[in-house]
């Protein structure tokens, strides 16, 4: 992730569609180290008080009609060889639906794990409202306010910690599928980060406040706004958003029906271009040239399946609670595709997760922890979001295999610091490449699993690959 650090004249040439006429003489003449931080800053906040369409919704009609009449005269055939082919072999069509019934499987207990995991989250607010109200009434030097902040600061993290560890250890005892784990898990990241940029952003009025000046007392945010935080397709909170006037219940309807019809096309993806390819893994000595063959055969299903997630969290799944929540604010990605390298497209791939990294992480390692420190605030970018991705597949299908730790962690943080500029035909290359190890790698792992027998039952099972010590052997 690149730093947003641009002076004035940068900025305009950059990004002439932005309005930053109102930039000064007298603000041309800060300090620079100053008047970088002011952009930055005002930049992002801009980004979330302004109406903005999903930039999907900006692509000419026309080409959008193309795009769609060329989507759906490909779906039908396919539909249509692969019903064929299931008529020919005397199979019923199936069309995914025992994978999707097989991956969604227990979905009560997802609803279950997933009502406890809100209702504590609730009750954050009770707890910040504790603390807030109760502070006021301490003297500003007292050791009893330092008392209370540096407890009340325990607990928080106390809670944080409990917040991975139990819905985690539920996904494991009711022994969750794929999807039911994966459901789980996000929801537990997504509640982590909203709770922790709750606090992280009202908390300094409180610690900031000094009675006995003209400084008014803070206000703490209604529960209201806080409900609304919540569920909101946002990371970053402000007490107001932007609001549309009106629910467009015909594009929450299509949203919601394209998340379904894409649930199902994966599912198919892996029946038909996976399943059959690596079921048999792990039974058999296996050569160099059928890990190649593998890799290469995956390339196509993994960049479908990566551009199918894509698609249904970042367009469909937020597009429809938006209009559903009246939030005017869509933007959630730019135009990724057209990336030349990728610092910019980290940065413009999911808009959701970038602003928070970069206004909890980036900017407090910039500013508090690594003063001016660049490099160790990128890194630590990365270190965090590669964790947290390896952590939710590591769990999700029941090994740890840092395929996805290496590849996003190390290969993706030498690339950005590396290559500035290498091309948009190698991003796309790089990634067809990229998510075909992913998909290869990881199914042959899992098949391992299945195949073959473990020769250990302990903790370093799940750690050590079953196709190092199973097929290689």
């Amino acid at each position: 992730m690149e730093q947003r650090i641009v002076t004035v004249e940068q900025h305009v040439l950059n990004n002439p569609s932005e309005n930053v006429k109102d930039v000064n003489k007298q603000e041309m003449e800060k300090p620079k180290k100053n008047l970088m931080r002011d952009i930055i800053f005002s930049e992002l906040q801009e980004q979330m008080q302004e109406i903005r369409q999903d930039i999907l919704e900006l692509v000419n009609n026309r080409m959008n009609d193309m795009v769609s009449e060329v989507t759906n005269r490909i779906a039908s055939n396919e539909l249509k060889d692969l019903v064929d082919s299931d008529k020919y072999s005397n199979r019923t069509p199936n069309l995914g639906i025992d994978t999707v019934r097989a991956g969604f499987a227990k979905f009560p207990v997802v609803l279950y794990v997933w009502s406890l995991m809100k209702i504590s989250v609730l009750g954050v607010y009770a707890a910040f409202y504790c603390w807030a109200t109760r502070r006021l009434q301490y003297s500003p030097k007292s050791f009893t306010r330092k008392i209370w902040d540096y407890g009340w600061l325990a607990g928080i993290v106390l809670y944080q910690t409990l917040f991975f560890i139990l819905p985690t250890r539920a996904v494991l005892d009711n022994d969750l599928p794929l999807a039911s784990s994966m459901i789980i898990l996000m929801e537990q990241i997504r509640l982590v980060m909203k709770t922790h940029a709750f606090v992280r952003s009202v908390a300094p009025r409180f610690l900031s406040y000094k009675p006995h000046t003209d400084t008014s007392t803070p206000q703490l945010p209604d529960f209201s706004q806080y409900l609304y935080f919540l569920f909101v397709p946002t990371l970053i909170y402000q007490d107001r958003y932007p609001r549309a006037k009106k629910i467009r219940w015909n594009i929450v309807l299509t949203n919601f029906v394209e998340v379904l019809t894409i649930i199902f096309f994966v599912a198919l993806l892996y029946e038909r271009l996976l399943y059959p390819n690596y079921r048999e893994f792990g039974k058999q000595p296996v050569e160099l040239g059928t890990l190649t063959l593998n890799i290469l055969g995956s390339m196509l299903p993994g960049i479908l399946m990566f551009l199918c997630g894509f698609y249904l969290l970042l367009h469909c799944w937020m597009n429809a609670f938006a209009e559903l929540l009246r939030f005017a604010d869509k933007m959630f990605y730019k135009d990724w595709w057209n990336s030349i390298c990728y610092s910019a497209y980290y940065r413009t791939w999911n808009i959701v997760v970038h602003d928070w990294l970069y206004t909890y992480i980036y900017k407090d390692m910039y500013e508090i922890l690594t003063p001016r420190n660049k490099t160790l605030s990128v890194c630590m970018v990365f270190a965090i979001s590669s964790i947290i991705h390896e952590y939710i597949l590591s769990f999700s299908i029941r090994f740890f295999y840092p395929v996805l730790l290496l590849l996003f962690g190390v290969v993706g943080l030498t690339v950005v610091f590396v290559l500035k500029s290498a091309g948009n035909v190698f991003l796309w290359f790089s990634l067809s490449v990229g998510n075909g190890v992913l998909v290869s790698l990881y199914c042959m792992e899992y098949f391992a699993r299945i195949n073959c027998p473990s020769t250990r039952d302990d903790f370093w099972d799940l750690v050590i690959p079953r196709t190092w010590t199973c097929i290689f052997k």
